[in-house]
């Protein structure tokens, strides 16, 4: 995976956190980085990195909410 991507990737999922879940922008960081779908997201054989920022906020935000991301609408089929 490529590093600049990944960096690239999770500056704007946590832009979206901080716009849509009005955090400020370290309890955004803190909150993905200390999520499942972080933890997902690094592991580079899964390719989530491949996905849009939109979708994976869509993961995290379902894990954010319920404690689980496979709560997810979006969820089916992706791991």
């Amino acid at each position: 995976m490529n590093t600049y991507i990944n960096i690239s990737l999770i500056n704007m999922i946590v832009r979206l956190i901080v716009e849509k879940k009005s955090l400020d922008e370290q309890e955004a960081i803190f909150a993905f980085y200390n999520s499942k779908i972080a933890e997902k997201l690094a592991d580079k054989n899964l390719g989530l990195y491949l996905l849009s920022p939109y979708l994976i906020y869509e993961l995290w935000n379902a894990e954010y909410q319920t404690g689980d991301f496979r709560q997810s609408p979006y969820f089916e089929g992706l791991l």
